[in-house]
């Protein structure tokens, strides 16, 4: 199993883009230890080019994938944060908002969570998220698309074998 957390989120507090090293180490550290997660290689932090919206971006390789995030301050739209988790070792996405929320302080923001699987007879879990704060104000599932109905009629490939393209139902 594969889980996908990402975020999107306006923030209460500007964090000083002066010490994005430090803020950011900070944040990955809180969250490793609240997902139960171990660091794989250096967090890498990267300046934003554009000094109309200032910020950086970073990524975190974690033994189970990544941890990733862009932070930017654009002006009249007040600071913002995106960030993804992924992992192929389940975690509580939970966990992600509370530490977010306690690190840069979290106004209005929407999540999806996925839950990916490969496997055309498993169906992927989508959930649809919302909420203020720490507070989930709104979670509802979605259902998955049709590209696996479409496909249940083609064989599976083998690795010496040429996939097979259908096209879509017009």
């Amino acid at each position: 199993m594969h889980e996908i957390f990402v975020l999107d989120a306006h923030l209460a507090k500007e964090p000083d883009v002066q010490d994005s090293h430090s803020v950011t180490r900070r944040l990955v550290d809180r969250l490793m230890v609240a997902l139960r997660m171990e660091e794989l290689g250096p967090l890498t932090i990267y300046p934003a080019l554009d000094q109309r919206a200032p910020g950086w971006s970073f990524i975190q390789p974690i033994t189970t994938s990544h941890m990733a995030g862009h932070y930017f301050e654009k002006p009249g739209r007040g600071p913002h944060i995106r960030f993804d988790v992924y992992s192929c070792v389940s975690f509580n996405w939970m966990h992600v908002i509370e530490v977010l929320h306690e690190e840069l302080g979290l106004l209005d923001w929407r999540a999806t969570f996925i839950e990916r699987d490969i496997e055309r007879e498993k169906q992927r879990r989508i959930i649809d998220i919302a909420g203020m704060g720490e507070t989930i104000v709104y979670e509802a599932p979605l259902k998955p698309g049709s590209a696996l109905h479409l496909h249940q009629e083609i064989p599976k490939c083998s690795v010496d074998q040429e996939p097979v393209i259908a096209s879509m139902p017009a």
